[in-house]
């Protein structure tokens, strides 16, 4: 039999193009491997996570991005860290200073606290006391806003020997140990003047701590890298790299979750949840961790572009009435989250309990007609046209909502619709989140002045409710207070929970600053949305969840790092490229297209050969 020489065009044709697809697509595989994350040596242990949203920056006097923390966490030490319990745990301290042990002056002004011995930096140099009081003082005397928090009431901090740090007070204060102040190395940073440390310096890679990682590389936009470091005094982590990958789309993430390609994934959307919740292998969380959606309003009295009636905690308290807080969790959280009151969140802490719930009466119910009454009564009358005036013009406000956050968006279109019938002339715009961040923390020289009326966001507080509330004090207009509102008798509140020893005691005062908070409504607290990972127990072991189980167990930990430290490969297939799953399908798809081939080669003697 000779086989046509039509047959041997087609089918080499055929084969030459396979093979140049094989080559095509391995060649696209490399190409998207080296383009989205690096590949570590064979033998080591990585884990990838898979996230929707960039670091903003790695310099903790300057970046405030809620994830953000999770680097800190893994690269920095604090004295004291924080348990999966949500209490204070040793990370850099020795143990816990108390007055019986002598760690705690009798006034409870003085801190005395053991740190422990042999500490090191990643790059191999001596951690010290020195380094823990530097870090203190240079935060303290250089008034730095991003973690004036963390340092209120202290006075002043001294090494009193290589292990012992000693820390004044002006008062007692209750938050020490659930203070959060990363400790830096003075051998860098003594060299970034404060201007820089709070405007301009980046801290770029490597990033030198004691944590039990260290940040290597930062592709921004593409993926951060974290090594083990081999210097970390606490529990050694089986995790040689981790990959925090980003992805501009939440579909592909949890794709690549379902192929293997990653090993978890923060920030998956509903409709994903859902579907991953089914899945064997993957395991799908949602939770609240110190989180809450609020409305934002502008009530600075200095100098700002706002419009003035938000300065009104009448017109705040009528607008709190106007918001339909089921509908906002039904439609733009799909049933993931509770109706939020507070900027202290439920089910968090207990023994003492810091969450005050208002009462039946005085809670904000969607009542349309009761909002209308209150601008009635406020003094904002409607005009000829059905628009509410002041001082005779319509009022007329602008609300934004954030470009890279979806279901914020949806609230911000629905409060619109609400605010609108009560007769205000709504601008509903999303923004980039750099642009609004830059109106909200405008400065016109040395002069705060705020360009914002309204805006929708989400915020995670401090693992202790005292900061968080302390947040919005009238000293922190200008850093952290965003909605530059100022109380007398908040602000003396919060002074009085700072220095309160007595758990009960600070509980009742944290409870009246939120009483006060709620009812004039500077922050609207929208919901308590649920956060959503997922993450694979088919290859790891060691998943560990924060808030006794009903937090997250990986990103947005707020310190709580035990899963980085618990995690175990279930085989040694942990590792490789992040586009591993997307190569075996290719090279899949390749052997059936030469199985067919093969196929149709054997199965074509009857019909394409010519007998002699």
């Amino acid at each position: 039999m000779i086989v046509t020489l039509r047959f041997v065009r087609h089918h080499l044709a055929l084969l030459i193009v396979t093979l140049l697809a094989m080559g095509l697509a391995w060649g696209l595989c490399v190409s998207l491997a080296a383009a989205s994350s690096p590949s570590p040596a064979t033998g080591k242990v990585v884990l990838r996570i898979g996230w929707t949203t960039d670091p903003d920056n790695l310099n903790p006097f300057i970046g405030y991005a809620n994830w953000t923390f999770e680097i800190w966490s893994l690269n920095y030490q604090t004295l004291f860290g924080l348990g999966v319990d949500g209490k204070p745990t040793l990370d850099a301290a020795a143990q816990y200073p108390t007055q019986a042990n002598g760690g705690i002056s009798a006034d409870g002004k003085v801190w005395t606290v053991h740190i422990k011995p042999n500490l090191r930096w990643q790059d191999g140099t001596p951690l010290t006391a020195d380094d823990v009081a530097w870090t203190y003082n240079y935060a303290i005397k250089n008034h730095m806003a991003n973690v004036s928090v963390q340092t209120i009431g202290i006075r002043d901090v001294k090494a009193l020997n290589a292990t012992t740090v000693q820390i004044v007070c002006s008062k007692p204060k209750a938050d020490m140990e659930s203070s959060s102040l990363y400790i830096l190395p003075e051998h860098i940073w003594q060299n970034v003047s404060p201007q820089a440390a709070q405007r301009s310096y980046l801290n770029s890679p490597p990033v030198i701590g004691s944590g039990p990682f260290e940040t290597v590389k930062w592709v921004k936009g593409n993926y951060l890298e974290m090594v083990r470091n081999p210097y970390y005094s606490g529990p050694k982590p089986t995790i040689d790299t981790i990959l925090f990958e980003d992805y501009q789309n939440a579909d592909t993430m949890a794709k690549d979750l379902q192929s293997g390609a990653i090993d978890a994934a923060y920030g998956i959307l509903p409709a994903q949840y859902r579907s991953l919740q089914s899945l064997k292998g993957i395991q799908a969380i949602g939770f609240n961790n110190y989180n809450w959606d609020y409305l934002d309003c502008n009530c600075y009295t200095g100098s700002s572009g706002g419009n003035p009636v938000l300065r009104d905690w009448r017109f705040r308290h009528a607008l709190a009435y106007a918001i339909d807080q089921q509908k906002l969790i039904k439609i733009a959280e799909n049933g993931n989250g509770l109706p939020g009151t507070t900027i202290v969140s439920p089910n968090t802490w207990s023994n003492p309990d810091y969450h005050w719930q208002p009462s039946v009466t005085d809670a904000y119910t969607f009542d349309l007609a009761k909002a209308n009454q209150l601008l009635d009564q406020a003094g904002y009358p409607r005009g000829p046209d059905g628009l509410r005036l002041y001082k005779g013009k319509p009022i007329e406000l602008r609300l934004w909502a954030k470009a890279d956050t979806d279901y914020e968006q949806t609230e911000g279109k629905l409060l619109a619709g609400w605010f609108k019938q009560l007769g205000l002339k709504i601008d509903f715009s999303v923004i980039d989140y750099g642009a609004m961040a830059a109106r909200v923390w405008n400065f016109d020289g040395s002069t705060y002045d705020p360009q914002f009326d309204l805006y929708v966001s989400d915020w995670i507080g401090y693992t202790d409710p005292g900061p968080t509330l302390t947040a919005f004090t009238t000293s922190m207009i200008g850093s952290i207070n965003e909605t530059g509102w100022s109380n007398a008798q908040y602000d003396k509140l919060a002074v009085q929970q700072e220095t309160t020893l007595d758990l009960q005691t600070r509980k009742d005062r944290i409870w009246q600053m939120q009483q006060i908070m709620y009812q004039q409504a500077p922050w609207i607290v929208l919901t308590y949305p649920y956060l959503l990972e997922a993450y694979n127990t088919d290859r790891w072991t060691g998943w560990t969840r924060a808030l006794n189980g009903h937090g997250p167990a990986v990103v947005c930990c707020s310190g709580a790092i035990a899963s980085y430290l618990n995690l175990r490969p279930r085989s040694a297939s942990v590792g490789g490229t992040s586009n591993r799953g997307w190569i075996a399908a290719i090279i899949v798809a390749v052997a059936v297209v030469v199985g067919v081939l093969i196929w149709r080669i054997r199965r074509r003697p009857t019909d394409a050969v010519e007998r002699e």
